[in-house]
């Protein structure tokens, strides 16, 4: 099952999603003594999506899932990894990341049975003049328009 969490920018979507790993993942290494613990231990793999995300890179990121995953399994057969897309519609490769979470496919290729999709995504609204105010006071990564921008080639904002 698809999962995709909404919320404002700043209100714990990313905060929730690593604490929740953690917990599984220290559940798993509870059953091991200290100088027994794995090594390489890792159930959460994060791809913070933006403008520039190509597919090759969501591929990158898959391949690695399936890496960290296969060392997971090793270490208990119900130790799942998820592959957490932050932020995932803002990106134009959106059709990819919804082929992956809902058809656990990539670019047609199966994808290992043992990794979870969330998806984190920011509600799209246009925000009043205050809000705009609100968000760059506490530096929650509004971004400011194209005439804001003093970096150009051309009418282009860098």
């Amino acid at each position: 099952i698809p999962v995709v969490i909404m919320g404002e920018t700043g209100c714990g979507k990313t905060r929730l999603i690593a604490f929740m790993c953690d917990i599984i993942k220290q559940s798993i290494l509870s059953r091991f003594d200290e100088q027994d613990a794995p090594e390489n231990v890792n159930n959460l793999i994060t791809l913070r999506v933006h403008g520039g995300i190509t597919s090759a890179m969501i591929s990158d990121k898959i391949v690695e899932a399936e890496e960290q995953a296969f060392i997971n399994k090793n270490i208990d057969e119900k130790f799942e990894t998820i592959v957490f897309f932050d932020e995932a519609n803002a990106t134009s490769e959106i059709d990819l990341i919804r082929e992956i979470m809902c058809n656990h496919t990539i670019n047609g290729r199966g994808i290992n049975s043992s990794i979870r999709f969330i998806a984190a995504v920011n509600p799209y609204r246009k925000h009043t003049p205050d809000m705009i105010e609100l968000l760059k006071k506490a530096g929650l990564g509004y971004r400011t328009g194209d005439a804001d921008v003093v970096d150009r080639i051309g009418d282009i904002p860098l």
